[in-house]
């Protein structure tokens, strides 16, 4: 019976413990001038859910645009999509930011993250 009580607490305890709120791609891929550029993100861990209209981002210079991901459904702000298409050689700065549900361990979970895409000339 003691064996089954530790298998239980431990359990509980790991279910309850705080995990560390992850962020993917650590790197988001080249752009090229007067192309589309398109890539995924997706945020993962805490309680691994975004809260729905939580999420802001800041884009220098402003030629991309940063949205949820249409094909996971409405209101499924944990997978993003940034697009656009970059109109000179500048230098992209991306930065992400947002709430995640709170856990019994984090009642205010934040995250934040910014990507740098170089753009290039075509070729």
């Amino acid at each position: 019976m003691m064996r089954v009580s530790i298998f239980i607490l431990y359990f509980l305890l790991i279910g309850c413990t705080s995990s560390k709120i992850i962020i993917t791609p650590d790197k988001l891929p080249d752009a090229i001038v007067g192309e589309l550029y398109y890539a995924e993100i997706e945020i993962s861990g805490e309680t691994s859910r975004v809260l729905s209209g939580r999420v802001k981002s800041l884009i220098i210079p402003n030629v991309l645009v940063v949205q949820s991901n249409p094909k996971t459904g409405w209101g499924n702000d944990n997978q993003l999509i940034i697009y656009g298409k970059p109109i000179t050689t500048e230098t992209i700065t991306v930065k992400i930011t947002g709430d995640m549900a709170p856990s019994f361990f984090n009642m205010d979970p934040k995250f934040e993250k910014t990507y740098v895409i170089k753009v290039k000339e075509r070729e």
